[in-house]
């Protein structure tokens, strides 16, 4: 996707008044250093997302959407639409952006904890749960621990599923030592 589209898109989102996060490797790619990846992530806010889309349907065409329950594919444009709704975490990704360029992106802290929920997820294929705790682990040492709030990550660790917390305290200190992670 061209990157003029990609502006076109979030236009849209400004148009409607949605809010909206980007996340995924693209977040990283912000905070660390960019990575090849072939699609944009953006969690929408859900009581919006029925105007976004026809914003792009306007804007764009046809769209060959696919509602895979937790967000909305855009196959035409290479862009899953994620409801903010569909976990708490994501709802707290919104809330909390800042910008970078035009980019709407959540707190390193957030980015961080997304990868691990991401990481974590019995339907997501092995090899990209792979990616997400590479993801994890460069926003982590890029941004560094001591600036990170590390307490909150771990709170919003929690949100993951009950007692993820501990999981994710141990695979910072693993990173922390320079050991493998393996989730």
């Amino acid at each position: 996707m061209a990157e003029t589209d990609v502006a076109r898109v979030v236009e849209v989102f400004e148009r409607v008044g949605a809010g909206w996060a980007l996340v995924g490797a693209h977040a990283v790619g912000l905070l660390t250093e960019p990575r090849a990846t072939e699609d944009f992530d953006f969690i929408v806010e859900e009581s919006k997302l029925r105007l976004v889309v026809e914003g792009l349907r306007d804007v764009f065409g046809e769209l060959d959407e696919e509602d895979v329950g937790a967000a909305i594919r855009l196959r035409a444009l290479n862009v899953d639409l994620i409801r903010s709704t569909n976990h708490p975490l994501f709802g707290e990704a919104i809330a909390q952006t800042h910008k970078v360029g035009d980019w709407n992106i959540p707190s390193a802290e957030i980015v961080v904890v997304l990868k691990y929920l991401s990481a974590v997820s019995p339907w997501r294929h092995i090899d990209r749960r792979a990616q997400d705790i590479v993801d994890l682990r460069r926003v982590y040492r890029q941004v560094g621990r001591d600036n990170l709030d590390v307490a909150r990550m771990i709170a919003l660790a929690a949100l993951a599923y009950p007692g993820a917390e501990n999981e994710f305290q141990r695979i910072l200190d693993l990173i922390d030592r320079g050991k493998p992670i393996e989730v």
